[in-house]
């Protein structure tokens, strides 16, 4: 055979790419999986998830409906695998087990880098102040001890005098209005988290459309994806910081009275923090109090009002604690401090409020967890490598039927009394995962069951929802913001509020 024979077919198919991209695209998909092919799968690495198209990976496919691509991937190939998507490589865990085990070892599993990576990428947290000594050994014990049980008084009571003012307010002037949940439920929670954290006098009202153009397209930012396609929300964002540093301006000469969170962050000084630097941790913040509880109030509300007894059982208990409580303080005016006492003071009094929150939590939540790899260890029987990404999903145990029968429903009578589920034979003692776990716990996990329980009380002990008839369309658990806490609504329902006469 002659060179020149040879050479033929691969001038053909030359020719043929050169006029066919789809063509060309072909080949070079072809020639990527056969390379693949060629050098085998390592038996000592976790099982790779199968996709056909190079750099894409399984972005389409876990976008679509990330709940059934992790149970399927788990039955296929166990609880620990590599999946591609966008060109990154990550290995997901899916057991609890598992999970335990990466929360546990905090040596061979960092999760500052994770922490410092988020804050440098979506907030705009310079590596200054991000990287430094000060912000790990001052800043986030300072932060840690602020959110302990004993420590979130002020917070909860700035809180509660917010959330009543605002939502008798909004009842009185919507009463026998019919309008979407989101305005009833999302900007009153806003505004009593935002005061909470910030002081009574914060502008929040401000901020409020510059954090929701930011946090709308924030799982997009977090994924990693260029910043030039996120102008809008980064300006956005920005004017946010303007509002907290010239909030902070106002404030100089009360240093004294100023929130333990605005005290914290102005302690960075003596680290050379800058004004602006102290406005963007403290924009973080404001994040982080709002970007969670707000919406499991929302869900807590909306899914309740599709079921046949709809909010009734919270009512009812609310109110016979209300009774309860003013036969006891019969020359007291009912307001606050009928909150204060029986929903923040004695929780134990409202458990299918306190039951209600925590399955709507487990319900509505999707935390992915991400771990760097440090050093070669092993996990469920294969090698991660320094390097490797690890991320918990912790929604799996949360949809897993042998752990919480029908799994997809939302039961609030479902932690009355505490489940004690078995898998494999095991008992599953982390089988609750909402607020993630190990080192990157949520640190504002205590408040937030605290400001749930108040804004749900408040809400129905002043007011009755019910879905407009006239309304057809019902809110969706936002599929793309896996991973990050509570899922926001695609679409809204329609209803109507009626103020109580108590």
């Amino acid at each position: 055979m002659s060179e020149d024979n040879v050479g033929t077919p691969l001038a053909n198919s030359v020719g043929l790419v050169t006029q066919s991209p789809l063509a060309f695209a072909l080949v070079l998909v072809g020639l990527y999986w056969a390379q693949k092919i060629i050098r085998g799968a390592d038996s000592s690495r976790p099982p790779r998830t199968p996709y056909w198209i190079p750099w894409v990976g399984n972005a389409v496919e876990m976008g679509k409906d990330p709940d059934g691509f992790f149970s399927n991937m788990t039955k296929t190939l166990g609880p620990i695998f590599r999946v591609t998507t966008l060109g990154q490589e990550r290995v997901f865990v899916t057991s609890p087990s598992l999970i335990s085990q990466v929360y546990r070892d905090s040596q061979n599993f960092d999760f500052l880098a994770v922490r410092v990576e988020i804050g440098r990428q979506a907030f705009s947290i310079d590596d200054r102040v991000g990287t430094t000594p000060y912000m790990f050994d001052n800043y986030m014990p300072a932060l840690h001890h602020i959110l302990l049980p004993a420590n979130i008084k002020s917070m909860t009571s700035t809180y509660l005098q917010s959330a009543h003012d605002t939502l008798v307010g909004a009842i009185s002037s919507l009463d026998g209005a019919s309008g979407p949940l989101k305005t009833i439920i999302i900007p009153p929670a806003y505004r009593a988290a935002a005061h909470a954290g910030f002081g009574p006098d914060f502008p929040a009202e401000k901020t409020w459309k510059g954090f929701t153009t930011f946090d709308e397209s924030f799982h997009m930012i977090n994924a990693g994806l260029p910043r030039f396609l996120f102008r809008k929300q980064f300006k956005a964002w920005e004017g946010v910081t303007d509002i907290i540093q010239a909030y902070l301006e106002e404030k100089k000469d009360e240093v004294h009275e100023l929130s333990p969170f605005l005290q914290a962050a102005l302690d960075g000084r003596q680290a050379g923090w800058t004004e602006r630097d102290i406005s963007i941790i403290l924009a973080t913040q404001l994040w982080a109090l709002q970007a969670n509880a707000i919406w499991a109030a929302y869900w807590l509300v909306a899914e309740l009002l599709q079921q046949p007894d709809g909010l009734a059982p919270l009512v009812a208990e609310l109110d016979a604690v209300r009774k309860q409580w003013q036969a006891a303080h019969p020359s007291t005016p009912f307001g606050p401090a009928f909150f204060d006492d029986m929903i923040v003071s004695n929780p134990k009094d409202v458990p299918l409020l306190s039951s209600a929150i925590q399955e709507t939590l487990r319900y509505s939540s999707s935390t992915f967890s991400m771990r760097h790899v440090t050093a070669p260890v092993q996990l469920g029987g294969y090698e991660l490598r320094p390097g490797d990404k690890v991320i918990c999903v912790t929604r799996q145990t949360h949809l897993d039927e042998d752990i919480y029968p029908r799994a997809n429903e939302l039961d609030i009578r479902r932690y009355l009394d505490p489940p004690r589920p078995v898998k494999d034979g095991k008992p599953v003692p982390n089988h609750f995962m909402a607020f993630g776990g190990g080192v990157s716990m949520c640190e504002g996990r205590h408040f937030a069951m605290t400001e749930l329980r108040l804004f749900v009380a408040i809400l129905l002990t002043y007011a009755t929802l019910e879905v407009d008839e006239g309304c057809t369309t019902r809110p969706e658990l936002s599929r793309e913001r896996m991973g990050l806490g509570i899922m926001h609504a695609n679409g809204d329902m329609d209803v109507i509020l009626r103020k109580r006469k108590l």
